[in-house]
C-alpha cells in the first residue's frame, strides 16, 4: 500500500502508476502505432483505382509502417497474433502488383480478421501483461511507453475512453479506496461502492499488491456490466428560459442556480438529482467551470453496459442543442470538453472542463516572448522593406503559410508546409522537395532528437517529486539547478552537462521511479560507440518511415488517395517543424545579403559534422562542440 505514503524504496508497481500518470507518454515514442498502421494498409488494400507503379511508394511505405509496428509490440501479444500476422504475410507476398485484384481481396480479408484480433479481450490481457513484465524487468521508458500506448489504442477500438481506464488503474495501483470499490463495482464483485465521503476518497484501501494487480488485470479485459450511467456536461456563452428545463433524458440547469442550491443548506437542494443531492454521497461540483453564463447539462443514459458512457452522453446532448438551434443561431453554445460521471448514483471519474480553444498558458508569456523577438529581428528586417526583393518578400509571404498552417487541421496544414519545402527546395538547391530533405535536414533532425531527449531528462527531472523523501526531493532539485539555468524568462540546458549528470541523476531516485528509468535508458545509450550507433540507426529509421510516409500522404492529397487521419496526424508536426526551420535559414541568409543556401548548407555541414564524430565513437560530450 502506498496511496498518500512518502516512498523511501518503491515497489515496481509504484512505478508502474507513475508511468501510466505521465501525461506526456502519448508523444514519447512518436512512431505509427500497430491499429494505425493496419487502418493505413488496409486503405491501399481496399483502394478502388487500379494499382499503377507509381503508387509503389506509398504502398510500400504502409507495408513500412505496418511490419515496424508489428515489431515493437511485446513478446506476448505478438504471440497471440502468430496465427494471423503469418496468414497476412503470406497473403501480401509479391505486393503490390498490378492486375493483382484478387490477391488483394484476400489480404484485405485476412488484414481485416488481424485487426479483429488484435483488440479481442485476450489481446487486450496480453498487451497489459507486456506493460506490467517491462515495467518489472529492465526496459527502456520508450519500451514502456509504446506497450502502454498500444494498450491505451486497443481499448479505445473497443469502445471505451482509455484515459478513463487508465486513471483508473493508476487508482487501483496506488491503492486509492475509491478506485479500488469503484473497480470491484465495475467488476460485479460488489453490488454498490458504499458512501464515499471526500476524505475516503483520496484515502488507502489496504489492498494487498497481488489483488491490485488481479482487479487492474480484470479492468483490462472485462467489458463495461450493465449499470445507470448519468453524465454531467457543460456549455459557454448559454442561457435559459428558466432555471431548469427537461427534455427527455436531458435537464438543463442554470450554473448559478445549481451551484447555490448544490452547496449544504441550499435552499431547493431538494430538487437536485440523487447524485448531488445525497449527503452521503461524493459528487465534485467545484469541477464545474467558474465562469458566467455557463449552462449544465444532465445526460441519463438509463442502465445499459456503455463502454464509453460519456462519448455517447455529449453526442445526446451536443446534437439535441444543434438540431434544436439550427438554422437561427450561427455560433451556438460552445460546449466544453469535460465530464462528470455517475454510475448507479456514485461518482465515476471526472476529466478537466475545458473550451476546444482555451488557452492555459499565460497570455502575457506569449506578449512578452513576441515583444523580445520583435526587438531582436525588426532592426534587422526594417531596412530591407523599401523595395523589398523578390526573394525576400517570397520567405515572408511563406511565413504568413506557415503561421496559418499551424492553426489548421493535419491534412490542409500539410498541404501548406510541403508547398514550403517546394518553394524552398527550387530556391536552395533545385531539388524535389523530399530530396532537399534528405540532403540538408536529416541529421540536423537526428540531432534535434537527441538533444531534445536529453533536454527534456533534465527538464522533467523534478517532475512529481511529492510522493519521495526531503532527501530525495532536495537532491534532484541540486542537479536540475545546475543543469537547467533560468534567464527572466528563457533558459538554458547545457548538453554536455547534462550527459555528464546522468549518473548523479541515476543515483538520486529510488530503483523504481519513471526518473531513474529514463536517465538509466538515455546513459545506456550514450555508454560506448555501439550504443551511439544503435540509438543514430533507430532515429535514422524513424526519419525514413516518417518522411516515406509523409510523401505519400501529400500525393494521396494531390491525386485522390487514400489518407488515414492518425497517419496524416502522425507527420503533421514533422513537416511543420522542418518547414520552419527551412524558413529560418533562409530568413537569415536573406537579411545578411547572402544566397538562400548559404544558411542551409551551413546547418548541414554543422549537423554532418556532428553525425561524423557521434559514429565515429567520440565520448558524447565530445561530439556537442560548442553551445548544444
Amino acid at each position: 500500500m502506498f496511496c498518500g505514503e512518502l516512498q523511501v524504496d518503491p515497489p515496481w508497481t509504484f512505478e508502474l502508476a507513475e508511468i501510466l500518470n505521465d501525461r506526456r507518454i502519448a508523444t514519447e515514442g512518436k512512431e505509427l502505432g500497430l491499429t494505425a498502421a493496419l487502418d493505413q494498409l488496409e486503405s491501399w488494400l481496399d483502394e478502388p483505382r487500379e494499382y499503377h507503379k507509381r503508387h509503389r511508394l506509398a504502398w510500400l511505405a504502409a507495408i513500412d509502417d505496418y511490419d515496424f509496428a508489428v515489431q515493437a509490440t511485446g513478446p506476448a501479444y505478438r504471440r497471440g497474433l502468430s496465427g494471423h500476422l503469418g496468414a497476412v504475410r503470406r497473403a501480401m507476398a509479391g505486393l503490390p502488383a498490378k492486375d493483382a485484384d484478387q490477391q488483394r481481396a484476400r489480404a484485405l480479408t485476412a488484414l481485416r480478421a488481424l485487426a479483429r484480433a488484435a483488440s479481442s479481450g485476450d489481446q487486450l490481457g496480453r498487451a497489459w501483461a507486456d506493460v506490467v513484465d517491462a515495467v518489472r524487468g529492465d526496459e527502456t521508458y520508450a519500451v514502456i511507453c509504446a506497450r502502454i500506448a498500444l494498450l491505451q489504442n486497443l481499448l479505445e477500438r473497443t469502445g471505451r475512453r482509455s484515459s478513463d481506464v487508465t486513471r483508473r488503474l493508476v487508482g487501483v495501483l496506488r491503492d486509492r479506496r475509491v478506485d479500488v470499490q469503484m473497480a470491484r463495482l465495475a467488476l460485479g464483485d460488489i453490488e454498490e461502492p458504499g458512501p464515499l465521503s471526500p476524505r475516503e476518497v483520496t484515502a488507502g484501501a489496504g489492498v494487498a499488491e497481488a489483488e491490485r494487480l488481479s482487479l487492474c488485470a480484470r479492468t483490462v479485459v472485462t467489458p463495461p456490466r450493465q449499470a445507470r450511467h448519468v453524465v454531467w456536461h457543460a456549455f459557454a456563452k448559454a442561457r435559459l428560459a428558466g432555471m431548469v428545463q427537461s427534455f427527455g433524458p436531458i435537464t438543463l440547469y442554470d450554473r448559478e442556480w445549481f451551484m447555490g442550491n448544490a452547496a449544504a443548506g441550499g435552499p431547493f437542494r431538494s430538487r437536485l438529482p440523487p447524485e448531488v443531492a445525497n449527503q452521503d454521497s461524493f459528487f465534485p461540483t467545484e469541477s464545474f467551470p467558474d465562469e458566467p453564463h455557463v449552462v449544465l447539462a444532465r445526460v441519463d443514459l438509463g442502465t445499459d453496459a456503455y463502454a464509453n458512457a460519456p462519448a455517447e452522453s455529449s453526442l445526446q446532448v451536443r446534437s439535441m442543442i444543434l438540431a434544436s438551434t439550427f438554422p437561427e443561431d450561427r455560433r451556438g453554445w460552445e460546449m466544453y470538453e469535460g465530464y462528470i460521471h455517475t454510475v448507479d448514483g456514485a461518482w465515476a471519474g471526472t476529466h478537466a472542463f475545458r473550451l476546444a480553444e482555451e488557452d492555459f498558458a499565460m497570455p502575457y508569456a506569449r506578449m512578452d516572448a513576441t515583444a523580445e523577438r520583435l526587438s531582436r529581428m525588426a532592426p534587422r528586417i526594417a531596412p530591407h522593406l523599401p523595395g523589398t526583393g523578390s526573394d525576400l518578400a517570397e520567405v515572408v509571404d511563406a511565413i504568413g503559410w506557415w503561421k496559418a498552417s499551424g492553426a489548421q487541421p493535419p491534412l490542409p496544414a500539410i498541404v501548406l508546409d510541403v508547398r514550403i519545402l517546394e518553394l524552398l527546395a527550387t530556391r536552395v538547391a533545385a531539388l524535389d522537395w523530399y530530396d532537399y530533405l534528405d540532403h540538408f535536414h536529416k541529421n540536423a533532425w537526428i540531432r534535434h532528437q537527441v538533444v531534445d531527449t536529453l533536454a527534456d531528462v533534465a527538464w522533467h527531472s523534478t517532475d512529481d517529486l511529492g510522493h519521495f523523501t526531503t532527501d530525495v526531493r532536495n537532491a534532484a532539485r541540486d542537479v536540475r539547478s545546475r543543469l537547467v539555468k533560468h534567464k527572466g524568462r528563457d533558459f538554458d540546458i547545457d548538453i554536455r552537462e547534462v550527459i555528464s549528470a546522468l549518473p548523479d541523476l541515476i543515483s538520486v531516485y529510488p530503483r523504481h521511479s519513471r526518473q531513474r528509468r529514463r536517465a538509466t535508458g538515455v546513459a545506456a545509450r550514450l555508454a560506448d560507440g555501439a550504443g551511439m550507433r544503435a540509438w543514430y540507426e533507430s532515429l535514422e529509421g524513424r526519419w525514413s518511415r516518417s518522411t516515406r510516409r509523409l510523401r505519400a500522404i501529400r500525393n494521396s492529397l494531390a491525386h485522390g488517395g487514400p489518407v488515414t487521419p492518425e497517419a496524416a496526424t502522425s507527420v503533421g508536426s514533422l513537416v511543420h517543424f522542418l518547414a520552419g526551420t527551412g524558413l529560418t535559414d533562409s530568413l537569415n541568409a536573406l537579411l545578411e545579403g547572402a544566397p538562400h543556401a548559404s544558411t542551409h548548407e551551413l546547418r548541414r555541414d554543422t549537423c554532418d559534422a556532428w553525425a561524423d564524430r557521434w559514429l565515429a565513437g567520440m565520448p558524447a560530450t565530445e561530439t556537442f562542440q560548442g553551445a548544444a
